[in-house]
């Protein structure tokens, strides 16, 4: 190399090259390196970030149409509930709860779950039960009242979810309310 310039800068690049010093890394090894190092980062975020679990909906509930129907079960949906011959069937259970004549309405008479109130038209005697019955676990009636000329029962309409009173339907007047009372215990 005749010039002294670029001979001394010959030197200086191969002087520095072994004292650690590098020569600026060219525009494509920048670019691949930017490249290398923001998939990484992507990466990284994606396999950090916790990952959403999903918790399983429970099956709807079957659609009850029928006019009688209460969570007889607990499981937070409805069964069919008939009453025929004092014997009252809800789901798949079936119970003798009353005589042939007895009328049954389903209500919260206890601020509480759906449970059964009967009457008893022959007498006018009117009781309620304070949950379900099950194999194991029978369910005492409660004696609410009795009422002259009963015919018939009925939950009457309530707002704001109030606990449900029995209306009595007579064969003369006006029906009659049977509030809820307290449960004993």
């Amino acid at each position: 190399m005749s010039n002294p310039v670029a001979l001394g800068a010959w030197r200086r690049r191969a002087g520095g090259e072994r004292l650690g010093h590098r020569r600026p890394p060219s525009k494509a090894v920048v670019g691949a390196g930017a490249i290398a190092l923001a998939c990484l980062f992507v990466t990284r975020l994606h396999t950090s970030a916790p990952t959403p679990t999903a918790t399983p909906e429970p099956p709807p509930c079957p659609a009850v149409t029928t006019t009688l129907h209460a969570d007889v079960d607990g499981d937070g949906c409805d069964e069919r509930v008939s009453f025929t011959g004092g014997v009252l069937t809800a789901g798949h259970t079936a119970m003798r709860v009353g005589g042939p004549d007895d009328q049954i309405a389903l209500g919260r008479w206890t601020c509480g779950p759906v449970t059964v109130a009967l009457l008893r038209p022959a007498t006018g005697e009117v009781f309620r039960f304070d949950g379900w019955a099950k194999e194991a676990n029978p369910v005492a009636a409660v004696d609410v009242g009795r009422v002259e000329g009963a015919v018939g029962l009925r939950p009457p309409a309530q707002e704001n979810g109030r606990c449900d009173d029995i209306a009595v339907s007579r064969t003369t007047g006006p029906p009659v309310l049977l509030p809820y009372r307290a449960v004993a215990g």
